[in-house]
């Protein structure tokens, strides 16, 4: 039987853990993964059950092998895919700050299908064949004295990002605009486009690259929470996963000892709709939190 998962087990593993603290993560050479890796690793632990259990990279990967299609790399995005489900993209920042995630060359992403840019190859997803997945930002507010999630949102993209249409709009227009303002050669790359033989004699090129920045889903979504007494010292944790995804999860654990105990909040809010601001999605927005 193929081992499956999803954010809401996700969810359950988070509180059953009862603990936001990131725990080094050892490879055969007995060196210690960074706090950057540590946040992937413990979201990974959290959807792949068993995985918390392991201290040792490649322990932990024998785990992962049973809920993941794609485990991830320095290169790829997203950071990891869930078997037939969704990909996550892990992102921390340091201290309680709700400034933008720097997503770098890539443009913010609602979803993911088989010809996305940066993408991994098409072979090393190992699933059957897909149209589409949702795309999960996982953001993680660090302590560094401690090691310590200060706070932790698991928003799926659809939920504040765009259709992709919008962003590659943007950069075309940007194209054109730069190649009618130039006699130079512009050459479209991985980046964003290269204008070669800037000068007269062709001895200078221009490299272009976007730098794009995602708005945090506290700032976004602040508005929508309902708790705001937690425990001193605790970790907030919010999902917010619209209801039309919520309906498509077939494997729901159940969390109604922490929601009768009042830990855990599930309410359903209208929010903007993120590709047309005079409508509304409809979503469920779960809050709660961690020793």
């Amino acid at each position: 039987m193929t081992a499956t998962t999803n954010v809401l087990i996700a969810l359950k593993n988070i509180l059953d853990r009862n603990s936001c603290r990131l725990t080094p993560i050892f490879r055969s050479n007995g060196l210690a993964n960074t706090a950057g890796d540590s946040l992937e690793y413990f979201i990974k632990d959290m959807f792949c059950t068993g995985g918390i259990l392991h201290s040792v990279e490649e322990d932990k990967n024998k785990i992962y092998d049973q809920y993941l299609s794609w485990k991830g790399n320095s290169s790829n995005f997203p950071d990891f895919i869930v078997k037939q489900g969704v990909g996550v993209e892990p992102k921390k920042m340091n201290g309680k700050g709700t400034g933008s995630l720097s997503l770098n060359s890539s443009f913010p992403k609602a979803y993911i299908y088989p010809d996305t840019q940066n993408l991994p190859p098409k072979e090393l997803i190992n699933e059957r064949e897909w149209d589409k997945k949702s795309i999960i930002y996982a953001v993680g507010n660090l302590d560094r004295n401690n090691d310590k999630l200060l706070r932790l949102w698991l928003a799926y993209g659809n939920t504040f990002i765009a259709e992709e249409r919008v962003y590659s709009g943007l950069k075309s227009k940007i194209k054109d605009t730069i190649e009618n303002l130039t006699n130079a050669e512009f050459v479209p790359s991985v980046e964003f486009g290269r204008i070669k033989k800037v000068d007269p004699l062709g001895n200078t090129n221009l490299r272009l690259r976007g730098m794009w920045e995602l708005a945090h889903p506290e700032a976004v979504f602040q508005k929508f929470l309902k708790m705001r007494d937690i425990p001193q010292g605790a970790t907030k944790i919010n999902l917010i996963i619209s209801e039309a995804d919520y309906r498509l999860i077939e494997k729901k654990p159940d969390l109604s000892l922490y929601i009768e105990s009042g830990k855990l909040i599930k309410h359903k809010v209208l929010i903007p709709n993120p590709n047309y601001s005079l409508d509304n999605i409809s979503v469920y927005l779960f809050e709660t939190y961690t020793d």
